[in-house]
């Protein structure tokens, strides 16, 4: 990815969760009573067009799928699916291959995790999905019959715009745990600026889809990946010297933090051939998993408070978007947005945009009267880093 304007944490997150496809259900930490699957829950999270989520992603996919596409035991889903759906394929692949992997690669959250009512769980269900359980069986539907699902193992990876996830990520779903599965890998700096960028060396793209068939093959050879006595050790004053936290997206994510690290190493000792947890293996999951649980706490700090701003925001800005160089009046506006954020939050809200230049604010004198505040949208609606920029201030 030398050649791509991406950011360096989504190139490192996107190959482990290509190693993590390949490697499948096969492959796990063998952890006494509570085992560590490789799947990954990985969200990139930054400004559109900035570090070129999407282009991560879809390397990646391309990686994933050359190794994993036809006919193989480990299934790969590239498209927006509902949960029902989603059902069905995992009860298929049961039947077929005696159990259901399925990595899934979607560039755009919003897409797969959607807002619609018909999908809107389905966060809900990735929660009950993401510890693999060996047996899951559901009701179906009348037309498809019982779903019955063996051996079940999920890795996805998306993307999404920080202030789409405060909008969605909320309270509700913190607390109901599917925060603490994801990796949130967030960046808004490429690695460099590259207006001409160059066509990808075809040898070393073949020999990395060679190296990653050799990392699929040995993952049924070898399931279960083993801890040396160091490595346990220094696992174990990590997890002994924690400091739990007070913000509820870090105590969720802590609850799983000591999977996530095991997780990370195993993913780096298979990436050196070693498929053996070494002390180093540990020490750096230990760095990787503080440094993204303190960056991701960052974003969904006071997430009830960036929550409802973030809606009245995109609400505002839609509004003055759609009327152009007209006018809107502020109470019209405050009535789409009065059941989000109270009278004086809507206040707020109107006077960080003017202050940051993104409305204009005009008083028309009718015939009787008190004068009738209107505010107008400027080209500052359009940039980058606008929702950041004014949710900060909150």
């Amino acid at each position: 990815m030398q050649s791509q304007e991406t950011a360096h944490v989504y190139d490192f997150y996107s190959a482990l969760w290509c190693i993590s496809a390949v490697c499948g259900r096969f492959t796990f930490v063998d952890r006494p009573r509570a085992p560590v699957y490789l799947n990954m829950f990985v969200v990139l999270v930054g400004e559109s067009g900035v570090a070129r989520k999407t282009t991560s992603i879809r390397v990646a996919t391309s990686i994933v799928r050359s190794v994993i596409g036809g006919d193989s035991p480990i299934g790969l889903i590239d498209a927006k699916v509902t949960p029902e759906k989603l059902d069905e394929i995992l009860h298929e692949r049961s039947i077929e291959h005696g159990h259901a992997s399925l990595a899934i690669a979607v560039p755009e959250l919003a897409v797969f995790l959607g807002t619609e009512q018909y999908i809107a769980h389905m966060p809900t269900m990735l929660t009950d999905l993401y510890d693999c359980p060996d047996a899951r069986d559901a009701g179906g539907t009348i037309a498809r019959g019982e779903v019955h699902q063996r051996r079940v193992w999920v890795s996805f990876i998306s993307a999404s715009t920080p202030v789409w996830l405060l909008k969605t990520v909320n309270p509700n779903v913190v607390e109901g745990g599917f925060t603490s599965r994801c990796y949130f890998v967030i960046s808004n700096e490429p690695k460099k600026r590259i207006p001409w960028p160059e066509d990808a060396d075809k040898d070393l793209l073949r020999d990395l889809r060679d190296d990653m068939k050799i990392i699929s093959v040995e993952a049924s050879a070898r399931p279960a990946i083993q801890t040396t006595v160091p490595a346990i050790e220094a696992f174990t004053r990590w997890y002994n010297s924690r400091m739990r936290s007070y913000d509820s997206f870090k105590q969720s994510f802590e609850a799983r933090e000591d999977a996530h690290v095991l997780r990370v190493a195993a993913l780096l000792s298979v990436n050196d051939g070693s498929w053996m947890i070494k002390r180093s293996h540990v020490n750096v999951a230990i760095r990787l998993i503080t440094e993204m649980k303190n960056s991701s706490g960052n974003i969904f700090e006071s997430t009830e408070i960036r929550t409802k701003y973030a809606h009245a925001l995109d609400i505002v800005r839609a509004q003055l978007i759609s009327a152009g160089m007209d006018p809107v009046r502020r109470s019209a506006l405050y009535i789409k947005c009065r059941y989000h954020v109270t009278q004086a939050e809507f206040g707020s809200l109107v006077e960080v945009l003017h202050e940051i230049g993104a409305i204009q604010r005009f008083e028309f004198q009718q015939d009787r009267g008190r004068p009738v505040d209107y505010l107008r949208g400027t080209s500052l609606l359009l940039s980058n880093g606008l929702g950041e920029n004014v949710l900060d201030r909150f």
